[in-house]
């Protein structure tokens, strides 16, 4: 059975082939047009996974599967919309011709002359069957965290016997997601970009100053909560989230995004982290009373919010969170709802791009008047790259398949020494050119994790943030002195393993600081050609793509 995969039309567009239950090509349509977060129909993620697959005609293909239902979502705008119906015409006229001409059906027959199935799978159940799917359990409960799919805001299921059964649902336009979101706007950040940097921002601040505010907008029951609408305009605008009545809440004006970041935004993104973790722990532990379960999965965008996902681990022995919870990996999980089989070998995150070597002298010859470029044996280029991090030089890796989601885990990654902090100070700002408070993440053998860090099983995709227990590592801590961990095995990543190895020799520990392979406002690096060219733009002291180590001249 072949399966293409889709999400699209909300943020991080992405497509997969799926075979017989296994995922064999996964990718964004940011990595393409170079738009982050890019939210268009896919389709040169489309035709990527397409050639990768072998596939010339898209009806030779059993069925499409689609992250959402799209009636379903339809009925919920209008629905809302029919609420605010003054406020709303422009934009219910606008959502209207959008769901004709941007229908599912439509756009692949148009784009691909297709005219066979495609199977709606709802938003959330997508989200859930890509974590669930993806983890090591027989059995798990799951929940699920975003901002809205076509209804639901959170769900809650029980995973079993390779059946997803939905135990509690919350719906908009009650949403803890929504809520991060506007306050990411209010701090004059982008939403669906730069929650993360409101939640490296935290640390930095007092939550208490803003933290009754903030929760007294919840009306909590047993098992569920409303959020006071009167402070949001959600309903019937996204660009503007919050009104007056919000600013008048915390009696604080928005911040405008130039504007210098002072102690009192600080606080506020402190106090959003410590409303969405009281507010995600209750939801764990009633996960945990529905279920009866050991294992819990995470699912949706919410999910990369590693600071309250550890938090799972106070009521479940094991948590398992995919390398793409966001609506990326729904593409990916609405392929395997779908499919009847029970396969469970999709763990690996490398599913993107690849380069063919034959190509890389011919691009080498491009830039003959701006670099050298040496082909090394393995053994010599790890040796090689683990001198060059204990000499604190910074190098940039571009290796094999791209990785899918939002980490970059090795193959599209900027790495360092992470044991002096004037290195994060260099990274922040002057190669990534970006806000100073922002985090790096330590890459670190699995066997040796536990040495430094406080975690309880293995982390592979970045998706957990952990306390270390050393002095050591001060670029890639946090000021909290947490770390957002990479375990690393040698199945997972053999050429990273070894890096990771070598440099344990040459500093006495098998630690390395990593980030994604892009400068400011880009996508991760997709092709050998961006490689170089952003090498060459940026202070990155060495670049290795595939065996080759090259230098600017």
């Amino acid at each position: 059975m072949i399966q293409l995969g889709i999400s699209a039309f909300y943020h991080d567009s992405a497509a997969c082939i799926v075979k017989d239950g296994k995922v064999i090509a996964a990718v964004e349509e940011e990595r393409f047009t170079e738009i982050k977060h890019d939210d268009r129909f896919p389709t040169n993620a489309i035709n990527w996974c397409m050639i990768e697959a072998g596939i010339d005609d898209l009806n030779s293909i059993d069925e499409v599967c689609w992250y959402e239902d799209p009636k379903v979502k339809k009925d919920r705008v209008l629905t809302t919309f029919n609420k605010h119906f003054i406020n709303t015409f422009k934009n219910r006229i606008k959502f209207l011709i959008n769901y004709y001409f941007n229908s599912p059906k439509r756009l692949l027959k148009n784009n691909y002359e297709y005219t066979g199935k495609i199977k709606y799978i709802s938003h959330h159940l997508s989200h859930a069957a890509f974590s669930y799917y993806t983890s090591p359990y027989k059995e798990a409960a799951i929940l699920t965290v975003d901002g809205v799919g076509e209804w639901e805001t959170i769900t809650i299921s029980h995973a079993f016997e390779d059946r997803i059964v939905k135990k509690l649902s919350i719906n908009f336009p009650h949403s803890l997601g929504m809520l991060y979101s506007t306050v990411t706007a209010f701090l004059g950040f982008k939403p669906n970009e730069g929650e993360y940097k409101v939640m490296g921002l935290a640390p930095f601040g007092n939550p208490d100053k803003y933290f009754k505010q903030l929760d007294s907008i919840f009306t909590r029951t047993s098992n569920k909560f409303t959020i006071d609408q009167k402070y949001f305009t959600w309903e019937y605008s996204d660009k503007v989230m919050f009104n007056i009545e919000f600013c008048h809440l915390l009696k604080l004006p928005p911040r405008f995004k130039e504007e210098e970041i002072t102690q009192d935004h600080k606080d506020l993104a402190a106090a959003l982290q410590k409303v969405y973790e009281k507010e995600f722990l209750r939801l764990v532990k009633i996960s945990k009373r529905l279920t009866g379960s050991k294992n819990i999965c995470l699912g949706g965008g919410c999910a990369y919010n590693g600071v309250a996902n550890i938090l799972a681990y106070r009521d479940f022995d094991s948590v398992h969170i995919p390398f793409a919870p966001s609506d990326a990996g729904s593409a990916i999980g609405a392929c395997l709802e779908s499919y009847t089989g029970n396969v469970r070998d999709n763990t690996s995150p490398y599913l993107g791009p690849k380069y063919k070597k034959d190509s890389l002298k011919k691009l080498f010859k491009k830039f003959d008047n701006k670099i050298y470029h040496f082909k090394c044996s393995n053994e010599y280029l790890t040796k090689k790259v683990a001198e060059y991090i204990s000499e604190q030089k910074i190098i940039a890796l571009f290796k094999s398949n791209m990785e899918f989601g939002s980490r970059a885990l090795g193959n599209r990654s900027i790495i360092a020494s992470p044991e002096f902090a004037d290195m994060r100070v260099k990274l922040n700002k002057i190669i990534k050119k970006r806000e100073g408070f922002r985090p790096f993440a330590p890459s670190v053998t699995l066997e040796k994790a536990k040495n430094y860090f406080e975690i309880n099983e293995p982390v592979p995709y970045m998706n957990i943030v952990a306390k270390n227990k050393t002095e050591l590592f001060k670029a890639a801590t946090h000021i909290d002195g947490s770390c957002r961990v990479q375990t690393v095995t040698k199945d997972m990543n053999p050429d990273y393993y070894k890096l990771l190895k070598e440099v344990g020799k040459k500093t006495g520990h098998e630690v390395i600081l990593n980030t994604s392979y892009n400068l400011k406002d880009q996508t991760i690096t997709r092709s050998p050609r961006q490689a170089i060219e952003r090498y060459l733009n940026s202070d990155i002291d060495i670049l290795v793509i595939d065996n080759y180590l090259i230098k600017k001249k």
